[in-house]
């Protein structure tokens, strides 16, 4: 099965910064897209990062001093691209993380559903 297939939530383009923190090591990185589940991040630089590894994102919002931050779950990583798993995150966060997904998809009542399913699951 193809792994967008297995989505359940969509995805938007949204680029700006980021920063992804593993094992004491921090690196840059840009976001390519999120959802209400995770991120795809393009790192700036190499990494020792492997697939299941828990990180820490930190994703800044341009011209404001909003910072989306979220524990993550190291899904896959091919070329410089790693895709996260979202674990925990602040309600603040959450909100702000919610916002950008509903600004940015065609399809906002989507997202509300895509929010319903995420109280359901454990």
């Amino acid at each position: 099965m193809d792994v967008t297939e297995q989505r359940h939530f969509q995805r938007v383009p949204f680029a700006t910064g980021s920063t992804v923190e593993f094992r004491g090591e921090r690196h840059d990185a840009e976001v390519v897209d999120i959802s209400l589940k995770g991120a795809l991040l393009r790192l700036t630089g190499l990494t020792s990062i492997q697939r299941g590894d828990v990180c820490a994102v930190s994703i800044s919002l341009s011209n404001s001093d909003i910072v989306i931050q979220f524990e993550a779950e190291a899904a896959h990583l091919r070329d410089q691209l790693l895709g996260v798993k979202l674990l925990k995150i602040d309600i603040d966060s959450m909100i702000h993380l919610r916002n950008i997904v509903e600004l940015n998809t065609a399809n906002p009542d989507q997202v509300r559903k895509e929010l319903s399913f995420l109280h359901c699951e454990d």
